[in-house]
């Protein structure tokens, strides 16, 4: 049976600001559009991260891979898709991919992996209750 694919799709245009002397998106924004995807995913499929806090847990990052692949640059659209990557244990990965609107070039291909931990910060090796119920609410059981 295949897997179920749960992602979403946030778009983003490119402001001044993020851009750096050479007129290139700077490197870090596209950390912020990933975010802005995780958060939009969290919100389309009950995973925000309040859920996730005040189910005793945190999500922090652990690892995070980027590609480039082109530039971006000033009134750029962008179209920032996510998508959830099945793992065992207690984790979140996700995938990353990154496109400009008016060409649909590859911007940008990304992955970020989270490892739950307890409010206090001590790390949740197996899956905390309310992860196991995520995931069988979204049929990835």
């Amino acid at each position: 049976m295949p897997v179920k694919t749960l992602s979403e799709t946030v778009n983003v245009q490119v402001r001044f600001s993020e851009v750096d002397s050479i007129r290139m998106v700077w490197h870090g924004n596209y950390v912020q559009y990933m975010e802005d995807a995780r958060e939009a995913f969290g919100r389309k499929y009950g995973l925000e991260y309040m859920h996730i806090y005040n189910s005793g847990y945190m999500a922090p990052m652990y690892d995070m891979h980027l590609q480039y692949k082109e530039v971006a640059t000033v009134d750029d659209r962008l179209a920032v898709t996510i998508t959830y990557r099945p793992a065992r244990g207690a984790k979140l990965i996700f995938d990353y991919e990154i496109r400009r609107l008016s060409d649909n070039a590859l911007i940008l291909l990304a992955s970020t992996t989270q490892l739950f931990t307890t409010r206090e910060g001590i790390f949740e090796p197996s899956s905390p209750p309310f992860f196991e119920e995520w995931k069988e609410k979204n049929g990835l059981v």
